[in-house]
């Protein structure tokens, strides 16, 4: 796929630095889960940049739905793998994780050593409203660059909204993509004739599997047999204990890290008694108030397991597991999506996730406190949002600004 735009940045002219110092600047402001930051690759690289298009970010997601791990991570992984190859993965993931992972050891030094407590309500109430204008605003602009005035793409945007804000599940998120890869057959029924294509010559894909990518396959399946049957307990040393835990998690989590906080929970606390009740609520607090996944809990847990080295391992093992799968399947994915029975299905699939992405944001701000400043700051930043395309950098930590600001002055 062509990634270079009239006016912008050609692939041969990214470089890993711009890369690196790309999804560091978007890693430092990415409070608000996995749209947020797909929102935030949307404005600044490709808004702004102009260094990659819509379609690798969508395609991104769509596969990144259906896999395990972090959603964002993947996709950032995805995107950098696209760009400039494995180092393009890994410089992307490591710059995108650095803020947060940074400060969250920061912060587990300094609740390890002397005790603490961390209460920024009246700070990131600001920052959650400002963030969901930001996804809204990133919704609006894909809705007018993918949907334009087609009426049934407008059925089905609605639908993925409505369906999400009543009953939003991973579960519900992989019934609605379903449903728009075959909303997108039937929105091109009369673009192909699908009788034609099928009855034609068949295209044959093969499935090629380098001995780099199957030794990984291969590893990841031993290590989720030794998670899933317990088998890791046995091990006398913490770090194998560490890494085992940490990618068996890294590949059973479908649905964001929501979804896996009560199992991490029943896990650290209850069976291998890491943690306490209370330092793991605080570990997820903690990722809470911090740019990047939720998931960045793990660096807090190994942090307190093995210091330095058990954080570092901990945070890997997290996320590179997922990351190496997902990039395995976009590897398959870019090779049959041209197929016009698979282009239609993307297309429908796109569909869905823009609707997912708006839904994201009502919800987002549907949490924000309703009061005069909480509004005014919404309506300020969509203006300079949607109409001036102000950088979203700028846009939180404006809000961060004010929020400091006005928990000082009242």
């Amino acid at each position: 796929m062509e990634l270079s735009v009239q006016g912008g940045l050609t692939k041969e002219a990214i470089t890993l630095r711009y890369l690196f110092f790309t999804f560091f600047k978007i890693g430092c402001v990415s409070f608000g889960g996995h749209m947020a930051l797909v929102s935030l690759i949307q404005t600044i690289m490709v808004d702004q940049d102009k260094s990659i298009d819509n379609e690798l970010v969508l395609d991104s997601v769509t596969v990144a739905s259906f896999m395990p791990g972090p959603m964002a991570v993947n996709v950032v992984a995805n995107i950098g793998y696209t760009l400039k190859g494995k180092w393009g993965a890994i410089t992307s993931m490591f710059a995108v994780l650095l803020p947060a992972c940074l400060l969250i050891l920061c912060l587990a030094y300094v609740y390890f050593s002397n005790g603490f407590k961390i209460e920024w309500t009246s700070i990131m109430q600001y920052v959650g409203a400002t963030i969901g204008i930001i996804i809204f605003s990133t919704g609006l602009q894909l809705f007018r660059k993918e949907i334009a005035f087609n009426y049934s793409k407008i059925a089905l945007f609605l639908l993925a909204i409505v369906l999400d804000l009543l009953a939003g599940s991973y579960i519900l998120t992989i019934v609605l993509m379903l449903a728009g890869a075959m909303g997108g057959l039937l929105i091109d029924r009369e673009k192909n004739n699908y009788r034609e294509i099928l009855g034609g010559p068949k295209v044959k894909y093969k499935l090629r599997l380098s001995p780099v990518s199957l030794s990984v396959l291969v590893v990841l399946f031993v290590n989720q047999v030794l998670f899933v049957s317990g088998f890791f307990k046995s091990f006398p040393n913490i770090f194998l204990k560490i890494g085992t835990v940490f990618s068996g998690i890294s590949i059973s989590l479908f649905g964001g890290g929501y979804v896996i906080v009560p199992i991490m929970q029943s896990l650290f606390v209850k069976d291998l008694n890491w943690l306490n009740t209370k330092q793991f609520i605080d570990a997820i607090a903690f990722s809470q108030v911090t740019p990047g996944p939720i998931l960045v809990s793990s660096t807090f847990i190994g942090y307190k397991l093995a210091g330095f080295s058990g954080a570092l391992l901990a945070t890997c093992c997290m996320f590179l597991p997922a990351a190496a799968l997902m990039i395995m399947v976009a590897k398959i994915f870019n090779r049959t999506k041209d197929h016009p029975l698979i282009k239609s299905m993307v297309g429908g699939i796109k569909v869905v996730v823009i609707g997912l992405i708006i839904s994201s944001a009502f919800k987002i701000l549907l949490m924000q406190p309703r009061t005069i400043l909480v509004g005014a700051t919404a309506l300020i930043a969509f203006v300079l949002s949607f109409k001036y395309k102000l950088s979203p950098v700028y846009l939180i930590l404006g809000a961060i600004l004010f929020g400091i600001l006005n928990t000082f002055i009242s």
